[in-house]
């Protein structure tokens, strides 16, 4: 049997989450090991409940080798936790998925970080240009932006994203052949261009109520923060996914609203409670994160104990100066002047455009650094107004 075909037997193993599989595997040691137990090996292995000692000791393939025959025929690529093209980042949960299946172009996560865009489907106005401005901002700096693809805010955020020209990933609560909600077809076909729609079930497969649920830890655990937008009450897909975030150890963010904005109250909530820190302006999540793009500070941290998690006050936050705030325009140095709070790498760039560099291809081969690297400082520079782009080249900002 086929590593993949063992992969998607496993996964769709009846009444078994996916916790439990990554312990059938971490206690046996592959899917064709776990494939040839017998019932009281395995019962003896793990706890299991009868309905789920029957489904593993169900040995056809049938199903597994008809989804193999439908991913080769619609171009849908299978991603095992046993494959080395796996997010180790998704991996570190704990509760990881055991089979991904992709479409598009499926980015590297080990390489280039990404940050998840969530937010109310009933988006006000406010929340949809917020949203696309934090996808556009990550995008222009090198980041791949996440989200969901569903109506409102996570929609918003990879419309930004590809205006931008950069990369985004949707994850589905249906097979990635399927589209939902079906107006965000266009949007769909967009995201394939230039990036990847994703989901742990196979192609055909409706979205349901419980698919969100799993979905959203997906979101969170592809990513190094998640930045949350609006959301309607505490019940919302978006705020399940913050609290899988919290559970897997990452940072969360939330975007401050007025006091009477109703869609505002969760997040102005989760700021007060210490669970979330308060996102001031898209610049300062680019810089927090930036040097993940130079390689630097890669480690992925583990998911703490499950008997550890929402404990009161324990909720992780993001330190004080993980969330640097944005010094604007109307703050910019005049003339020559540069604040001193800009490191070697941003200065060298400066000094290069002030030589006459303007091009991005240029600024990459005297700098030195990785392309990556370049273009998000480049974005954080013009976001600090001390570059901007005229007629296309790189110019200092003259007030």
């Amino acid at each position: 049997m086929s590593a993949q075909l063992s992969y998607v037997w496993l996964s769709r193993r009846r009444g078994i989450g996916a916790g439990l599989l990554c312990e059938l595997l971490r206690v046996f040691g592959s899917p064709d090991a776990v494939y040839a137990a017998d019932r009281r090996t395995l019962e003896a292995a793990c706890p299991l409940r009868r309905a789920q000692a029957d489904s593993l000791c169900d040995k056809s393939t049938d199903e597994a080798e008809e989804i193999l025959r439908r991913c080769a025929a619609g171009d849908i690529r299978i991603l095992t936790l046993g494959d080395s093209a796996y997010p180790d980042r998704l991996r570190a949960i704990a509760d990881p998925p055991v089979v991904l299946y992709v479409r598009g172009r499926w980015p590297d996560f080990d390489v280039t970080p990404a940050v998840a865009v969530v937010g109310t489907r009933d988006a006000t106005q406010y929340g949809r240009t917020t949203a696309e401005k934090l996808g556009a901002a990550l995008a222009r700096a090198g980041f791949i932006t996440v989200s969901g693809m569903a109506r409102g805010n996570d929609g918003a955020a990879h419309r930004g994203a590809l205006r931008a020209g950069g990369l985004t990933v949707a994850v589905l609560a249906g097979g990635a052949d399927v589209c939902y909600p079906p107006e965000h077809r266009s949007l769909m076909g967009d995201i394939l261009l230039s990036g990847a729609v994703v989901s742990e079930y196979p192609p055909g497969s409706e979205p349901r109520g419980a698919h969100y649920h799993n979905r959203n830890r997906i979101i969170s655990g592809l990513s190094v923060a998640t930045v949350i937008v609006e959301a309607t009450d505490w019940r919302s897909g978006a705020l399940i996914t913050v609290r899988h975030a919290l559970d897997q150890g990452r940072d969360v963010y939330a975007v401050p609203g007025t006091l009477d904005a109703p869609r505002s109250a969760a997040c102005n909530a989760l700021i007060e409670r210490g669970e979330a820190a308060l996102l001031s302006s898209p610049a300062a999540l680019v810089r927090a994160y930036s040097g993940l793009l130079r390689g630097a500070n890669t480690q992925v941290r583990p998911a703490p104990p499950r008997q550890d998690r929402h404990r009161q006050g324990e909720a992780r936050r993001p330190k004080a100066a993980d969330t640097p705030v944005l010094r604007t325009q109307a703050s910019a140095p005049a003339g020559d002047a540069l604040p001193q709070s800009l490191g070697d790498d941003e200065r060298a760039i400066v000094e290069l455009v002030r030589q006459g560099v303007s091009g991005a291809d240029e600024l990459v081969a005297r700098c030195g650094l990785p392309a990556a690297r370049v273009m998000s400082l480049v974005t954080m520079l013009e976001m600090d107004g001390i570059l901007r782009r005229e007629k296309g080249k790189l110019v200092l900002f003259r007030r």
